[in-house]
């Protein structure tokens, strides 16, 4: 009976296996014939379809779109790419064998710089948060050379590179803006704030806008906002401050984009960079960027009460209270006297190390470290409990509340 069974049990196992591998075969051919006829009409897409993934808009935000010009490469095979490889390594061979292997360094970084710094400026702008906070993540590789500085005398200017420092007041002064460009082609300038906006952490103040541009001639463009320097807000940090520079294909009706001349109004200055994109993208494409940082200086103070018409806001940072587990009734494996810090008044904790300071100081008298602080404590702490050492100890080294 139970052979019997048993050979009902493998035969049942033989026919399942046998299933699934037709099954598998099934399987496979089918998406050999998928791979060679494309996909099922129901799941194919079409051309307007795929434009319209190629937008950007509200829903695609998240998304990570190229919104700039295609990164071209170099069209060159991997064997062509190891031939040119193998030939530089025998013609260097051969020039350190005779000793005239002479290398400019200079060469070299330059060389490697226009030969990868699309990449390295992409990888810039996602380091410092540029296309994640002006285009809500999707991204460009610049495709021209922008270079803007601010100049601060007669004879010295500062240069924008990307992520320098620059001081508030050495930004009164229009910046000088310089691109090599055809000169029929037609640009757009934009120059704005994302960290600078005093009531919505998603909006930016506008700084600069000028569009239309022919060429590379800024003073001929079409000035839809005039400038204003910048005015990070005590206590807020770093602030960026960056510009965009946009190809047009055609010349774009900006009326609604126009605002007041000279107009000081943060709210007429309110701005979005994703909003102005998304209505201009079929005729724009960002091209060029570069930015700066700035903190606040006394020139901040001036921007407000002279030119916005305000008081200087202030900012403090509020630290958040320090997390402590529920305390317990025997802490083990924890010196009592640090484990009972923890729940304390960091006011009385202060006082008590000013009043031991306070005991080793003379009215009158310079006070001297000893010359072996080290060796006398070790001398002191024989005998005493363990906590007290290590108590004696922070305060010899000055940690802890004994930093200070």
């Amino acid at each position: 009976m139970a052979a019997s069974t048993a050979k009902h049990l493998i035969k049942t196992l033989i026919s399942c296996k046998s299933s699934y591998r037709l099954e598998n075969v099934r399987y496979a051919t089918g998406l050999r014939k998928s791979k060679r006829l494309g996909k099922m009409p129901e799941l194919a897409r079409t051309f307007e379809q795929r434009l319209a993934d190629m937008k950007l808009t509200e829903q695609s935000k998240a998304n990570n779109v190229n919104i700039g010009f295609p990164l071209t490469n170099t069209a060159i095979t991997q064997s062509q790419k190891r031939a040119v490889i193998r030939k530089n390594k025998q013609e260097l061979l051969a020039l350190v064998q005779d000793g005239e292997l002479m290398i400019d360094l200079d060469e070299v970084d330059a060389a490697s710089w226009d030969t990868n710094k699309r990449e390295h400026l992409h990888r810039l702008a996602v380091h410092y948060g540029v296309f994640r906070d002006l285009f809500g993540g999707a991204f460009f590789y610049p495709q021209v050379d922008l270079e803007v500085s601010y100049d601060i005398s007669e004879e010295d200017e500062v240069p924008v590179f990307h992520g320098n420092l620059i001081e508030p007041s050495q930004t009164s002064r229009v910046p000088n803006v310089h691109y090599e460009v055809d000169g029929d082609s037609l640009w757009t300038l934009l120059m704005t704030a994302p960290d600078s906006h005093l009531q919505d952490n998603n909006a930016e103040y506008l700084h600069w806008l000028v569009a239309n541009i022919p060429g590379n001639d800024i003073s001929k463009g079409e000035q839809l906002c005039d400038y204003l320097q910048v005015f990070p807000v005590k206590g807020t940090g770093f602030h960026r401050y960056v510009f965009i520079l946009f190809k047009q294909e055609q010349q774009i009706d900006f009326r609604d984009d126009r605002l007041s001349p000279n107009t000081c109004s943060l709210k007429e200055r309110t701005f979005n960079t994703f909003n102005f994109y998304e209505r201009h993208q079929d005729h724009m494409t960002p091209a060029g960027f570069c930015f700066f940082q700035s903190e606040h200086d006394e020139s901040v103070r001036d921007v407000f009460w002279n030119k916005l018409d305000m008081k200087e806001p202030s900012f403090e940072f509020v630290f958040p209270v320090p997390y402590h587990p529920i305390q317990k009734k025997f802490p083990h494996k924890k010196p009592f006297n640090l484990y009972l810090d923890r729940y304390r008044d960091i006011k009385d904790i202060n006082e008590e190390v000013l009043q031991e300071k306070l005991k080793t100081v003379h009215p009158f008298k310079p006070s001297t470290d000893p010359k072996y602080p080290l060796y006398r404590l070790q001398l002191e702490n024989r005998g005493l409990p363990s906590w007290l050492k290590k108590k004696r100890r922070n305060a010899t080294h000055k940690v802890m509340q004994w930093e200070d």
